[in-house]
Order: C-alpha cells, then structure tokens, then sequence
C-alpha cells in the first residue's frame, strides 16, 4: 500500500481557538483501471467532541464517480478522534487526473456543524486493454474482400442518375416542391419519432450495444441542434455538456443528460454492458421531454417581454 500523508487546518469554527482536523490517504495497490472501480482509504483525525461523515455532495465530476462511503473503525484517545473510511470511486479518463477534494461534515449536539476538505490527489488511470508490441497485424490481406466492380457500376448507375434527372425535369420543379413542404412536426416530435422507430429496431435484440447507443446519442444530438441550434454533432461529449446550460433546463435534467451521454461513450468505446437498454430508452424519452418543457417555458417568457414590450411602446400591428 502507498500511504499519502495529507493535512488540512479547519478554521471555520465559530469557538475562538482554532482546532486541527487532518488526514491521510492510503492509495489503492496497484493500477487504477479505467471505468473499473477501485477502493482508498482515508483516515481522518479531528476534536473528540466532534462526529464525521461525508456531506451531501461530497465528491465526483467528470473524471470519477464517487460510488460509496464506508466507516471501517472509529477510535479515541488524547482528546481527539481517528475514523477511518474506506471511499469506492470509478474512472472515466485517462492518464494523471485529479481526485477531487472530499468535503467532510463535522457535526455535535448543540453545536453547529462546520466544514473541512481532504486535499485532492493525483491517480493514474490505466487502459483497459494492455497495450501491443505496436504491430498492426490484418487477419485478412487489406481490401481483399471489397467489391470494387460492383461498387463502380454503382457508382456510374448513380451518375447516371442524376445527369438524366437533371437534364429532363422541369424547371423550378424541384425548388418549387421544397418550398411548398414544411415539416409540421416539433423538434421533440420528430425526436421521439426517430427514438421508437430505434428503440423498436432489432439492434437491442441482436445484442449490437455499440450501434444502438450510438443511435441513442444521435437522437439527442441531433435534437438539441434543431431546438436550441447547439452544434451537437460536431462537439465532444465534454464540449457538449458545458453548453446544456444553454437550454434553460434544470440543473437536475442537465446532470441526467450528461450521465447518460457519459454512459453511452463507456458502452461505445470501452465495450462496457449496458445492463437494460429499454430502462434507458424510456429516460432518453423522459430527457427529450424535459429540455422540451424548458425550451417552450423560454419561448413563453420571450413572447411576454415582447407584448410587454409593444404594449409600452403603444404599438399597433
């Protein structure tokens, strides 16, 4: 075990003398893995008149999810209290990343409850698959099995094609017929269209993870684009996050989004399980609803500052 002493001076109290928490980290042996969770253990010293437990929102963020709390022993002596805990946590990048600072809750009976934090440290996460000798290797010879005949009959097919389309149809026709067609349908509308049509495709029963949570962020992706003209497609996932702010939804509805966005990416790139495919589906469904109600409470208030706006002015249409 790598034991990290880390100390932190508490001066939050509201008493006149200052009192000392502090802490040490005992490191997890061996290689922390990407998106397989790892245990530490945290020891913290503090005044016996006190208790300790984790606050609410104590840890986590994009680079680890803290997954449980436990209290090992507890002990006293010499007027203070040594608890131990053991912290359970899971990866989602690679390389040196930071563990963020836990914040600790200090609390006695008719006293009010103060703060303290353990320090961040660094951890290095490893791939999930060892790395080669550096040799790509082809099981089969490179472009052995494409068609290319085929493909280049089809090609000059669709040549073809067009060249006649555009040599013999009538003029304007084509303009003429965009612009007498107007889709009727929402954004949400057509987003939860393309997500029952891929919910009841037969990706989920053939067991292809990867395609159908590609498809899932796809509908997400191309929702957001069409209703809050965010460039979804082109953004990565912790691009994209960032500007969910920008859809006027709830703290709450933006946390699930990116939860959901972070497990489609582990299931899509680490070959991760991802458990029942049509509990997600359903809350993909209920995510397009919520960034829905916020986009049409956001149009409401915009339509009342205008009337407002021209019933001060005295217009009059």
């Amino acid at each position: 075990m790598k034991t990290a002493a880390l100390a932190l001076l508490l001066c939050a109290l509201p008493a006149a003398a200052e009192e000392n928490v502090s802490f040490k980290l005992t490191l997890p042996k061996g290689a922390v893995v990407l998106a397989e969770p790892f245990k530490l253990q945290l020891q913290a010293t503090y005044p016996a008149k006190y208790s300790i437990k984790p606050a609410t929102a104590a840890a986590g963020g994009e680079e680890f999810e803290v997954l449980s709390f436990s209290r090992l022993n507890s002990a006293a002596a010499a007027g203070v209290k040594i608890d131990t805990f053991e912290i359970a946590a899971k990866p989602f990048a690679l390389g040196q990343s930071t563990f963020p600072a836990v914040t600790w809750e200090l609390y006695a009976p008719g006293a009010p409850s103060v703060q303290a934090k353990s320090p961040p440290f660094l951890v290095d996460i490893k791939p999930i698959f060892e790395k080669t000798d550096g040799d790509i290797k082809d099981i089969y010879p490179p472009f052995r099995y494409i068609p290319w005949l085929w493909l280049l009959a089809a090609l000059l097919a669709v040549l073809l094609a067009v060249f006649l389309y555009r040599r013999f149809r009538p003029a304007g026709a084509a303009a003429a017929a965009y612009a007498a067609w107007k889709d009727p349908r929402t954004p949400y509308q057509r987003a939860r269209e393309r997500l029952e049509r891929l919910a009841a495709s037969p990706l989920a029963a053939a067991e292809k993870a990867r395609e159908l949570y590609t498809g899932f962020t796809s509908v997400l992706r191309l929702y957001l684009g069409e209703e809050f003209s965010i460039d979804a497609q082109q953004m990565t996932t912790a691009d994209l996050t960032r500007e969910l702010k920008r859809t006027g939804a709830d703290v709450k509805t933006t946390l699930r989004a990116r939860e959901f966005l972070h497990k489609a990416d582990l299931v899509k790139f680490a070959k991760m399980k991802p458990g029942d495919t049509a509990a997600d589906a359903a809350g993909l469904l209920e995510l397009l609803g919520e960034f829905a109600r916020a986009a049409e409470n956001s149009r409401a208030v915009v339509d009342q500052v205008v009337t407002t706006a021209k019933s001060q002015s005295g217009y009059k249409p």
